[in-house]
Order: structure tokens, then sequence, then C-alpha cells
């Protein structure tokens, strides 16, 4: 059986070859449940480097202001990973009538499969028809393959479960094939949203979310319970819902402010060079706006990274800090060399991509090679408690953790014994304790 990833329509999804370096698990971390798809697949491995086609027919009928429509398509690999993939979300469908919309793109070497469909989200009425796939067989010439279905007309509706599967499944969502406005035929698809109610999740969350601006960009940020403030910076490409197992504990004795960071989650950024250092200029300006003194901070990854450059430029607002898989600078003696291979192979697949989402994907994996650029001595600085932690079989090399601990004057190191970067997601109980009870002490 073929294993469905999801479509994610926030962002175009991350691939399974994404640098484990400073990301949380992609498949730990708390996909908005605001969405839906739709899927069909076709073998595509004997057109490995052609050019594909898919096009359909969309109409929307949009209720609130997060609502629209998308095609999607997407490439599964031999070796379990995902190639070309593409959902439309930085040209979302809100149009009322009925219009053509095309994705086009090359077949991955040792391609597989090629999953396509359509994706809707929040409240709305959405309808889809006349789906067509074509493979670009010779110069100027294209091969249209058959497809199941494609402009729904089945009689039985079952059929959603066997040629065009929902995945993922959402009770506000009604899908039926209708005779109501049918694009082309006596039927179309129609997905029923009206019903639909924005479900609370971390980093999607309209009651606790907040915007404001902060060192000239717009940053978003969700607070949670009551007591010392608690800063929560997350991990490169990632966003708040990293933290979807630690905010529920540590919110019970904090008031947990949890931020996305520029160019990241629901947070804009204003076309600059990524540095550590600008983002904790970013957090230092937020925590003015907020008229917050001094901070308990918490950075896991890259947001290690920001929390230790914060508390050296900027002591006065750090009360404590807890980092956990961070560095202090990037070359061989802190990754294995096999991890910038990784890194650069990602950064040859964007290259060349004209799309928003590839552009800013590419920064942050610069920011991955690049970034930071402080010494062990610059630690020295910190004048606040520290707690150092990694895991034992962490990416970050162990001597590298157990340097930045020795140079900071109050600190801490804990190693999680057979822990590996995603020690808070992997057992956020062990975590989250450790955490709570460093920041806890006087």
């Amino acid at each position: 059986m073929n294993k469905i990833y999801p479509v994610t329509p926030r962002r175009r999804t991350l691939s399974l070859l994404s640098p484990i370096l400073f990301l949380t698990l992609p498949a730990l971390g708390q996909l908005p449940p605001d969405w839906g798809a739709l899927h069909q697949y076709v073998d595509v491995s004997t057109y490995q480097g052609r050019h594909l086609k898919l096009t359909a027919a969309v109409r929307s009928e949009c209720l609130d202001a997060g609502a629209s429509a998308e095609i999607w398509a997407r490439i599964d690999k031999n070796d379990k990973t995902m190639g070309f993939f593409y959902n439309m979300m930085d040209k979302p469908i809100r149009g009322t009538g009925w219009k053509i919309y095309t994705i086009t793109g090359k077949i991955d070497k040792n391609a597989k499969a090629l999953f396509f469909g359509p994706l809707y989200q929040h409240k709305g009425y959405f309808w889809f028809d006349d789906f067509h796939l074509s493979i670009e067989t010779g110069s100027g010439k294209w091969t249209e393959l058959p497809l199941s279905d494609a402009g729904f007309e089945e009689e039985d509706t079952a059929i959603m479960d066997q040629t065009w599967p929902v995945a993922p499944k959402r009770t506000f969502f009604t899908v039926t094939n209708s005779t109501e406005h049918p694009y082309q035929g006596n039927k179309c698809l129609k997905i029923d949203g009206s019903n639909f109610v924005n479900p609370f999740t971390y980093g999607s969350n309209d009651t606790a979310g907040h915007y404001v601006m902060a060192n000239g960009i717009q940053l978003y940020y969700e607070i949670y319970g009551q007591g010392r403030p608690l800063l929560l910076l997350h991990g490169n490409s990632e966003s708040i819902s990293s933290f979807n197992r630690q905010i529920p504990e540590l919110s019970k004795h904090h008031q947990v402010i949890a931020v996305d960071t520029r160019g990241q989650g629901r947070s804009g950024e204003d076309g600059k060079t990524y540095t550590y250092d600008l983002f904790a200029r970013d957090m230092e300006s937020l925590l003015d706006t907020l008229h917050l003194d001094s901070v308990d901070v918490l950075g896991w990854s890259d947001g290690g990274n920001t929390g230790l450059i914060m508390a050296m430029a900027y002591p006065k607002k750090i009360h404590r800090l807890a980092v956990m898989g961070a560095n202090i600078f990037i070359d061989h003696s802190v990754v294995d060399k096999s991890i910038f291979k990784l890194i650069a192979k990602q950064q040859k697949e964007l290259d060349g991509s004209t799309l928003a989402p590839d552009s800013n994907r590419l920064r942050l994996l610069t920011l991955l090679l690049t970034e930071p650029r402080h010494r062990f001595d610059d630690l020295q600085a910190i004048q606040c408690p520290v707690l150092v932690m990694a895991g034992e079989k962490d990416v970050i090399k162990p001597e590298h953790t157990t340097q930045i601990a020795a140079h900071i004057p109050r600190s801490t190191l804990l190693i999680f014994p057979g822990g590996t970067h995603y020690k808070p997601a992997e057992h956020p109980d062990i975590f989250n304790n450790a955490v709570d009870d460093f920041l806890g002490a006087q």
C-alpha cells in the first residue's frame, strides 16, 4: 500500500530529506485541522525526468477570511522520500466562477507515484471538476494519462473511499458528488464547509494569538497560563506548533509566550538576510513592545541559538535560559559532514524555483550553513543561570554542547541518555520536568 503523507496546506511541505539539524520532527508537529483533501495517484516510474501538467476546474464560495480552494500534486520516490510538490497555497482560489487552474512540474529521478487532488480549507463551499493529467513525451508533445472518474460522474458516492479517498477526514467538511453547478458533464465534486469552526491548535489559535510590530516586521505570538513570563523559541522552518507537547505543561506554572520566528509560521519578514543576531533583536523588540523587562527563555535548536545570543546581547532581559540542541558556531566540529551534504542537496533542489515559499526555504537553509558566528569565549558574557541540554545522540556533537556549558559561568549541563535532537517530542514528560525544575529553582 502506498503511504500517504500530509498535504500540509500552511506552507510547502518539507521533504523527508529536510535537514534534521535544527528541525523538530515534522511527523510529531501539530498540523492545523482546518483543511481537507482528496487524492488519487498514478504510476509515473516510466516518466522520470519528464514534465507534467495537471489541470482542473475549480470554483469557491468563501465564508471566512481563511477560506480557499486549491489543487495539489506531489511525487513520491522509490526511496520513500518526496520529490516535486506544489499545493497552490501561494495562489489560493477564492473566485465564485468556474476557472481552469494548472500545476506544472518535473517528475523526479527515482519517482514512483504522482499523488494529486483537490484541497480546501476553512468555512465555505468548494467545487472541483474535470481533472486532466498530461506528460510531455517530446518537444511540444504531450500525452494525457487516463484518470479514474476525473469528472466525478460516478453514481455511488462511496466511490470516494476508493477512487478519490478523503485524507484527512474532517467532520465539518461534507464531500459529495453533486449535480449543482457542474463545470462539465452532469456532476462535480462539492465540498460543504459551511459548518466549519476554527479548531484550537497551538500556532493557530485565534483566541490566544496576537500580532505585533517588532523590529520592523509583524510577529505572531500566543500566550497561555500565568506566572513568570516564559518565551518559547522554535527551530528552523518550524513554528509555535513544535511546542505542542510543552505548552500544556509549562503553562501550568508560567505565562508562556510562544513566538513564530520571522519568516516562519505566521510571522512576517522584510527580505533581510536571516541571522540569529537578527532573530535576537526581533525578540528584544518584542519584549520591549510587550513591556516585559525580564523573562525566562526556552529555545530548541535554532531557538536555542537565538536564546544564547539574547543572553549575551541583552543580559537584563533574560532571567533564566534553557536551551536544547543549540550551537554557538557552525563547522565540522559541531555536526557531522553528512549534515552539510544533506543541506546542500536541499539547496540544489530549490535552486531556480520562483515560488515564494521555496525562496524563503532556501534562505533558511543558507542560515543553517552560515550561522551562528560566535565564539565559546563570547558565552562568558552571559550572566543568568543557563540549562544546557542535548541528547546523547544529538546531531550537535557532544563536545560542542559540553564546551557551551563550560564557558557559561552559571550553567548546568544535562545530556539525556540515549536521547536525540528531538527529545522534547520523543519524551516530553522527561524534558518538561527538567525544564520546569530548572525554571522553578530560586
